[in-house]
């Protein structure tokens, strides 16, 4: 019984043994977990009052606020607080009241009064003669505007610097978070740094993955549990960490050099992808992916790695579909095709790069992929040409075989672009919006493109398989290369000269000052 409730590991700080048997596909996954938690918490809130508290709802994605309706559908005996900094957000929680009848009090957080603002600034610091007497309350509230955060951040900052007059000490908070983080050792400084990019359940082996050899496990644990004694850090669920507030994350993050977090995020993209697809999502990997190939201009992209974040955006766009999410499956795929108008244009029917970036470098695995794509791609249109043959005068008369075309071609669509062959991929696509239209003149027009197309990739991958192999130049001649070794010999050059570059851009994290640069 304990297998049932296996998905309950994605959200919770729990082990369950896996389920055996059938596996899930990500909709159904989805629906057990709702309905589980949703069981959850009416045990809960059956037995005793139970409040349900969501902190910073302006991050919460469309999944998320679906999972809140079915708890305030199901949940009656519950009592639900929100937080949200984003009054954008007031249309979602009227929705959300008049799906559930709820009755939803809107309650608006004034700033603290000069008086309170006063009292948490000589909290924190715990010795209120640590401030000179010219720091009054009209002083603190001008500085902090009455935010409790900022009458936090402006006693550390005073606690810290060992000085009772604000004189010396930055004009805005944000000065006073930079100055913080610039008192910190490197080790600590840059772990603060990688968190920041990271963001939420950030774990310890995240962090050794991206700056290896920086640290011992013993010496990054111990990193770790001191910057959640400052109260910089917390430790969040499946022992990983993240910001105690979301601000302090955004001025660290925002201070960080373009190549700096660029950097990072290569780094973390690349950690995610050694995971297996239960521990992170897809659109977690494209967000850093995406981030990692932007360049200062066109001519800086990041080529291959702009291709993964393309594969990643896709495959996240079609989880959310199934998930239902259709919101959000429109806009992982207009950051998609945004990403493509990006790249340079290519009269190449195959992306080589994209390929081999999906299998990992490994020739063998690429020819067995390409040879499997060649072979369900002919039959599809073959089936696609039968179709066009055996086509009645009329379509009304047998729509059927529209319907055959359309699934085959886009059958042969998504697997082209899957692989980088986007002419094929784009032929396929025609076709499809052609047996749409049912214009059959049209559909015979655009299957002989999509056939030229197939035709073109199938020379092009085998004169490319056949490099260095069957088609020899002369014994007079240098060798050709097998063109995948070409490429993964250059890809072995790209490391070696981005590590040197890397050494010098993790230095750099550990000893630059945020303030006073």
């Amino acid at each position: 019984d304990m297998e049932k409730h296996s998905v309950l590991n994605d959200v919770l700080p729990v082990q369950f043994p896996q389920e055996t048997g059938q596996v899930l596909d990500s909709h159904r996954r989805r629906e057990k977990l709702t309905d589980l938690l949703c069981q959850l918490l009416e045990k809960f809130a059956a037995k005793q009052p139970t409040v349900l508290v969501l902190h910073a709802c302006q991050f919460c994605d469309n999944s998320s606020w679906a999972l809140l309706r079915q708890v305030l559908v199901r949940c009656l005996g519950l009592f639900v607080v929100l937080t949200t900094r984003n009054p954008m957000q007031d249309g979602e929680i009227q929705e959300l009241q008049n799906e559930s009848e709820r009755q939803i009090h809107h309650i608006p957080l004034k700033p603290l009064t000069p008086t309170q603002a006063m009292q948490l600034v000589k909290k924190t610091l715990g010795d209120s003669s640590k401030l000179d007497h010219t720091v009054t309350e009209q002083v603190v509230l001008d500085r902090t505007q009455g935010v409790p955060l900022y009458c936090v951040e402006l006693a550390r900052a005073v606690k810290d610097s060992g000085s009772k007059s604000l004189k010396e000490l930055p004009d805005t908070i944000t000065g006073a978070v930079l100055l913080r983080i610039d008192r910190l050792l490197p080790s600590p400084k840059l772990v603060l740094k990688i968190v920041a990019v990271a963001g939420k359940d950030v774990s310890a082996s995240l962090i050794a993955d991206v700056v290896p050899a920086k640290f011992t496990k013993e010496e990054l644990q111990a990193e770790l549990e001191y910057l959640v004694s400052l109260d910089i850090l917390i430790r969040d669920t499946r022992q990983g960490y993240c910001f105690r507030h979301e601000m302090v994350q955004e001025v660290v993050r925002g201070f960080l050099t373009f190549s700096q977090k660029r950097f990072l995020h290569k780094r973390i993209a690349n950690y995610y992808q050694s995971l297996t697809k239960a521990e992170v999502s897809p659109a977690t990997l494209a967000e850093h992916f995406e981030e990692a190939a932007k360049g200062m201009d066109a001519t800086d992209l990041d080529v291959p790695t702009c291709k993964r974040a393309i594969w990643f955006l896709k495959v996240a766009a079609e989880e959310a579909m199934k998930a239902m999410a259709i919101d959000d499956a429109n806009k992982y795929l207009e950051r998609r095709q945004a990403l493509i108008a990006a790249l340079p244009t290519s009269t190449e029917p195959f992306d080589f790069e994209m390929a081999l970036g999906l299998v990992d470098g490994s020739e063998q695995l690429l020819r067995q992929v390409l040879e499997q794509f060649s072979a369900n791609s002919g039959t599809s249109l073959e089936r696609i040409e039968k179709c066009t043959m055996d086509a009645p005068k009329k379509p009304t008369e047998s729509p059927e075989f529209l319907d055959t075309i359309r699934f085959e071609a886009r059958s042969i669509a998504s697997a082209a672009s899957t692989l980088g062959a986007e002419q094929l991929s784009m032929a396929a696509i025609e076709v499809e919006n052609t047996a749409v239209a049912q214009d059959l003149s049209e559909i015979d027009k655009t299957v002989r493109v999509l056939r030229q197309a197939f035709t073109d990739l199938c020379a092009f991958v085998d004169q490319m398989s056949n490099q260095g192999g069957k088609n020899q130049k002369p014994a007079t001649d240098a060798p050709r290369e097998h063109k995948v070794v070409a490429e993964l010999k250059k890809k072995d050059t790209v490391i070696r000269s981005e590590s040197f570059e890397s050494e010098e851009i993790v230095n750099e994290m550990m000893n630059d000052a945020l303030f006073l640069s």
